[in-house]
């Protein structure tokens, strides 16, 4: 089951794409990964947040050695679990 937080749009043109902001990551995982623990209040945790850098989708990661792809960056759940107002530069995407 994946969680969506920022859906691609189908509109964007491929020769125009922007990447998303380390800010813009940030959220984007802290939704996906609130959005799981909402639903699934008694299921195991994730150890973080595979994002694609092209699209800002994120992937719940389960695994404590996630293995990603060239364009993804693994958000952790400390990094996301950190005061809401710790800068994005601070957090290093991986």
């Amino acid at each position: 089951m994946t969680y969506v937080h920022n859906p691609p749009d189908p509109n964007r043109h491929s020769e125009s794409v922007q990447l998303p902001s380390p800010d813009v990551m940030l959220a984007s995982a802290r939704a996906t990964y609130q959005a799981y623990c909402q639903i699934h209040v008694d299921a195991q945790s994730p150890t973080g947040v595979a994002m694609d850098r092209n699209t800002g989708r994120g992937q719940l990661i389960f695994s404590e050695h996630p293995i990603l792809l060239p364009h993804e960056c693994f958000i952790s759940v400390e990094d996301m679990e950190n005061d809401e107002s710790s800068q994005p530069e601070d957090i290093e995407l991986n």
